[in-house]
C-alpha cells in the first residue's frame, strides 16, 4: 500500500465517479439521471481486478476527507474537508465557546442561525450520506470479487472491516447535528435514516425514500455493531503511515469507546477502554502500542503527524486537501505578524482561542500547552497543533490515545472508581501541567462530581481546535454536567472581544458573551435536515426537527 494514502487514488479519481456518484437520496440520487457517468467506469469493473477494489477501498477513503462541498446549493462545487478532512474539527468546536469565529467563515454556525438550507450543515449531512453509500458499495464490491476469486477472502474481511468503521464514524456525525443525545430518554427520539444498503440502481432509491429516521437508540445499536465486526476484521497495526490512516483494530476499540461515553454507558465504555490500557500511573495499549508523546507539542510534529498517540487521523497531501477556505492550518493557525514566539505559520487565522478559555480558572498559567500548543500574534492567541498553512499537509485527527485516556477517566469517575480515574487523568494532564503545586492529588477533589468535572475541563484544554467541544455539549445537555445549566448551547464571545487585553491567565478577566446561549429546549440546538432531502424525500418531509 502506498503509504500516501491519496497519491493513489488521485491518479485515478474520474474513473471512479460511479462510487460517489449517488451523494444522498435528497442532494445527490434524486437528481442523478445517469446512474453510470460517461468518464467512470462501472462497479462491476470498479472490482474486477484486486488492484482496481483496493482503489475503489482507498477512494472512499478519500470521500471522507473530502467530499464535494457545494455552497451555493447547487450552483458550484468545491473542495473544503466536508465531512472530515477538516469540517468536523472545525465545526465541531465552532458550535461551541472555546473558540472565536474571527471573519464570519462561520459566522452563522456560530451564532446559532442555522436554517434548512445554510451550506454547512446541508454539506455535512450530503458529504456524510455521500461517505456512507460509499462504504455500503464498497462492501458489496469486495465480498462479491472474494466470491469470484478475485481478492483473497481475508482481504476481504479486511476491507469490510474499513468500510464499517467508516460508516460508523459518519452515522455518528449525523446524530450529533441532527439528533437529540442518547442521553435523553435512553435514545427515544428521533434518529437519522439508516441505510446499509448501496443506492446505485433507481430501485435502490426508492427503498431509500421509504426509511424513516428510526430512533437514535436503533441508529446507535446499528453503529456499535459495526464496530463490532470492524473489531473483529482489522488488523492491531499496519505498516507505515498507514497505520493511521486506515483503520485498525485500535481505532475501532477506541470509537466504541467514545459512543459508550455518549451513551452514558459507564460499564460499557471501561470495558472496551480496557483493552486499549495497561499500566497504573504511565499507559500504553496492549493493541496497537499506543502511548502519550512525552510533551504536548509531541502529538503534532505537523504534516502527517503519525505519532505514538495517533490513533486514526485523516490524510491530507500537498496535492489533495481541504485548501485554504476549509484547511485546518489556514482556520485555526496564526498569521504572521506575532509578539511571541513560536512564529506564525502565515494563516488565515480564521478561528480564535476564545478568552473563555485562555482565563479560565482550571487552565494553569504554568500548563505547556499555553506556549507549545498556542501561538500570540498582537492581537490574539491561535492554536499551534496544524502547522502547514503553505501546503495544507496537517492530518485531520479523529482519534488519539490521549482521548482514550480521559474517556476511561470519566468513565471509571463515574462509576466510583477515584484512584484510577485520577491516574488516567493524570496521564494526560501532568505532561503539561509539571508543577508539582499545580498537579491533582485525591486531596483536590471533595466529591466524586468535582472530579468528574475537572476531567470535563481538562477535555476542554487538551482537545481545543480537534473539534471535540460539540460532542460534549451535545452528550452533556441532558445532565448536571451541561455547561449550560438545564442544557444547551454556552453563550460565547463575540470577534471582536478577542483582542489581547482579554487574555491573561494571571488575572483572567472576565468577558462579556455577546452570543446568547442556546437552552436545550430551543429548537436551534439541532441542526434541521437539509431543505434538498425534504424536498426529495416524502418519508422525511414529514420527520424534520421541530422548529424548522
Amino acid at each position: 500500500m502506498n503509504h500516501n494514502l491519496f497519491s493513489l487514488f488521485t491518479l485515478h479519481k474520474s474513473r471512479l465517479l460511479a462510487l460517489s456518484a449517488l451523494l444522498t437520496v435528497g442532494l445527490g440520487a434524486c437528481e442523478v439521471t445517469d446512474l453510470e457517468p460517461k468518464d467512470s467506469i462501472s462497479e462491476s469493473a470498479a472490482f474486477s481486478d484486486a488492484g482496481r477494489v483496493n482503489l475503489a477501498v482507498v477512494g472512499v477513503y478519500n470521500a471522507a476527507q473530502s467530499g464535494f462541498y457545494d455552497p451555493l446549493n447547487g450552483s458550484g462545487l468545491a473542495v473544503r474537508g466536508y465531512p472530515f478532512g477538516a469540517a468536523a474539527n472545525e465545526l465541531d468546536d465552532i458550535r461551541g465557546e472555546d473558540v472565536v469565529d474571527m471573519a464570519g467563515f462561520f459566522g452563522i454556525v456560530y451564532a446559532n442561525n442555522i436554517t434548512p438550507s445554510t451550506p454547512n450543515n446541508v454539506n455535512m449531512w450530503s458529504t456524510l450520506y455521500a461517505l456512507i453509500n460509499q462504504t455500503n458499495v464498497t462492501i458489496e464490491g469486495v465480498n462479491n470479487a472474494a466470491v469470484q476469486g478475485i481478492i483473497p477472502t481475508a482481504d476481504a474481511t479486511v476491507y469490510e472491516g474499513e468500510m464499517r468503521f467508516l460508516r460508523a464514524l459518519a452515522y455518528h456525525e449525523l446524530l450529533i447535528h441532527f439528533c437529540r443525545p442518547y442521553t435523553d430518554n435512553r435514545g427515544n427520539n428521533p434518529g437519522v435514516p439508516y441505510r446499509d444498503f448501496a443506492i446505485n440502481t433507481p430501485a435502490a432509491v426508492e427503498r431509500a425514500r421509504t426509511l424513516d429516521r428510526g430512533t437514535v437508540a436503533s441508529v446507535y445499536t446499528s453503529i456499535l455493531a459495526d464496530l463490532d465486526i470492524a473489531e473483529s476484521n482489522l488488523p492491531a497495526t499496519r505498516t507505515g503511515n498507514a497505520r493511521v490512516s486506515r483503520a485498525t483494530k485500535g481505532a475501532a476499540v477506541a470509537l466504541k469507546q467514545r459512543l459508550r461515553l455518549h451513551q452514558g454507558e459507564w460499564e460499557a465504555a471501561t470495558t472496551e477502554g480496557a483493552k486499549l490500557i495497561s499500566g497504573t500511573t504511565t499507559f500504553t495499549s496492549p493493541i496497537g502500542s499506543y502511548a502519550l508523546t512525552a510533551t504536548p507539542q509531541g502529538a503534532f510534529p505537523g504534516g502527517t503527524a503519525v505519532t505514538t498517540e495517533s490513533i486514526f487521523s485523516i490524510e491530507n497531501s500537498s496535492d489533495d486537501n481541504p485548501g485554504v477556505n476549509g484547511a485546518l492550518p489556514n482556520f485555526f493557525g496564526s498569521p504572521n505578524t506575532l509578539t511571541a514566539n513560536p512564529a506564525g505559520i502565515g494563516a488565515r487565522g480564521l478561528i480564535a482561542i476564545s478568552p473563555v478559555l485562555f482565563n479560565a480558572p482550571f487552565w494553569s498559567c504554568s500548563d505547556l500547552r499555553r506556549t507549545q500548543l498556542l501561538q500570540a500574534t498582537s492581537a490574539r492567541y491561535y492554536s499551534y497543533k496544524y502547522k502547514d498553512a503553505a501546503n495544507n499537509t496537517d492530518w485531520a485527527p479523529i482519534i488519539r490515545y490521549a482521548e482514550v485516556l480521559l474517556n476511561q477517566a470519566e468513565a471509571q469517575a463515574r462509576r466510583g472508581n477515584a484512584v484510577q480515574a485520577l491516574a488516567l487523568l493524570n496521564a494526560v494532564r501532568n505532561r503539561a501541567v509539571t508543577t508539582a503545586t499545580e498537579q491533582y492529588t485525591a486531596s483536590s477533589f471533595t466529591s466524586s462530581d468535582d472530579l468528574v468535572r475537572a476531567i470535563l475541563n481538562e477535555r476542554r484544554v487538551e482537545f481545543v481546535a480537534e473539534g471535540f467541544r460539540w460532542d460534549d455539549i451535545h452528550r452533556l445537555s441532558p445532565t448536571p454536567f451541561s455547561p449550560v445549566p438545564g442544557g444547551g448551547i454556552p453563550s460565547k464571545a463575540q470577534s471582536a472581544q478577542a483582542v489581547i487585553a482579554n487574555y491573561n491567565c494571571n488575572t483572567r478577566p472576565s468577558v462579556s458573551r455577546l452570543v446568547d446561549a442556546i437552552p436545550y429546549t430551543d429548537y436551534r440546538f439541532l441542526w434541521p435536515i437539509p431543505a434538498i432531502e425534504v424536498a426529495n424525500n416524502p418519508t422525511l418531509a414529514a420527520q424534520q426537527n421541530p422548529g424548522y
